[in-house]
């Protein structure tokens, strides 16, 4: 990923291996507008799905509207995307790929340890306000995570 702030917007220029994934979640307070620059790109809003080429335009995504993306095209797509207002969404996406490369997490989003967990429950409500998974589904989330938080203090690094 790239990013490109422009007032208070930000451009995340993404390049998506056949294969890579978004998993869904949505932003309670952003909004974004996808499109793909070269090769295609399963996207799913609010519930359906649909291959999304150069020639579709772009797709906007409202707030708290639940989207996923994925690439199974054979071959890397290069996306952007739009976000208003860009709050910490540069942040959250920086930190999450780290985590992800140190194997924090899994494709479903479940800590894969102690220090996972201890990474995922402060990470989760560090950004809530901004970017909500939906797996675990979110309810279950704000059940489980203070708690979580509070008893994994000691494993994060």
């Amino acid at each position: 990923m790239a990013f490109e702030r422009d007032g208070d917007s930000l451009w995340v220029f993404t390049w998506l291996d056949d294969g890579g994934h978004l998993p869904e979640h949505f932003h309670p307070t952003l909004t974004e507008r996808w499109e793909v620059l070269e090769g295609s790109a399963g996207v799913k809003v609010d519930g359906r799905w649909r291959e999304l080429t150069a020639a579709d335009g772009p797709v906007d995504v409202a707030p708290g509207v639940r989207h996923e993306l994925r690439n199974t095209s054979g071959r890397q797509a290069r996306l952007r995307t739009h976000v208003t207002p860009a709050g910490r969404l540069e942040e959250f996406l920086t930190e999450s790929a780290r985590a992800a490369r140190e194997g924090l997490y899994n494709a479903r989003n479940l800590p894969t340890g102690l220090r996972g967990a201890a990474w995922v429950s402060e990470f989760a409500l560090r950004f809530r306000d901004e970017t909500v998974m939906c797996s675990p589904p979110p309810a279950l989330q704000r059940l489980l995570l203070p708690a979580a938080a509070r008893l994994t203090r000691r494993y994060r690094t």
